[in-house]
């Protein structure tokens, strides 16, 4: 647990958690307005100019850097490397501030540098073209909501660094089991699969990306159960067994 800072500790400790919040929230934002903005025009409006083979092993970096160091920054190993990301005194403090800092930059890379192959897929049916973009704005509504549900604090970074300002160990909300967490255990995972689904414009490089993370969106779940479960035990297994994965309908063990 953090201890009081002595006047000049704790003025160097502030700068540095302010820095840091002011670092997070901003890519952080800035990441999730990219990801609205590329996968709405399928990839084509990003700044990559690399072409063939480069373009698809600059593409390919670019997709699977994603879950992979995502994951791994989940997992107990992961979480001992961000524990030493920033000043010694708070660097445990800011993890989970310095894991959204990672992950925003990540998607920013994703994102802003992928090199558009150009090749545009036209829609089957004309009414795909009004009904896709409205369905693909009420899946980032959705993501929003399941965000808020899960604890804003956490979900945005915010919880290290306010912490550090208020000179107290950073304390997770409790497991999230009220709005869309009522209906199914992932609901950030399930609204983000529909965002890369329903996207309103359809290309090679679109059908790549929502293929690698819609199916990470499917799996990854799994092994956030194992983690909460190691987090909330009896609760979360409680919770476990009468919330659905991401399907919202009746879970058969509640039969």
């Amino acid at each position: 647990m953090l201890t009081s800072f002595s006047p000049k500790v704790k003025g160097t400790t502030l700068i540095y958690a302010i820095f840091y919040g002011i670092i997070c929230h901003l890519t952080f934002v800035i990441a999730v307005i990219a990801m609205i903005y590329h996968m709405f025009y399928g990839m084509q409006k990003s700044f990559g100019n690399f072409e063939g083979t480069l373009a698809i092993i600059a593409n390919g970096a670019l997709i699977i850097q994603f879950p992979l160091v995502h994951s791994f920054l989940l997992s107990k190993r992961g979480q001992k490397l961000l524990n030493f990301l920033g000043p010694k005194n708070v660097a445990r403090s800011l993890a989970t501030t310095s894991f959204t800092i990672i992950a925003s930059m990540q998607l920013l890379f994703l994102f802003m540098f992928w090199s558009p192959s150009k090749i545009v897929y036209e829609m089957p049916h004309e009414f795909l073209g009004y009904i896709l973009p409205i369905l693909y704005f009420i899946s980032w509504i959705l993501l929003i909501i399941a965000t808020v549900d899960a604890g804003l604090e956490v979900q945005s970074g915010a919880l290290g660094w306010v912490s550090v300002l208020a000179n107290r160990k950073p304390i997770f909300p409790p497991l999230p089991t009220k709005g869309l967490y009522s209906m199914i255990r992932h609901p950030i995972y399930a609204s983000f699969f529909l965002a890369v689904i329903t996207v309103p414009s359809w290309t090679a490089d679109q059908l790549v990306v929502s293929l690698i993370l819609g199916a990470y969106c499917i799996f990854a779940p799994i092994l956030k159960d194992r983690r909460l479960m190691k987090r909330y035990g009896d609760e979360y297994l409680k919770y476990k067994n009468i919330t659905p994965y991401m399907i919202p309908v009746k879970n058969i063990k509640n039969t």
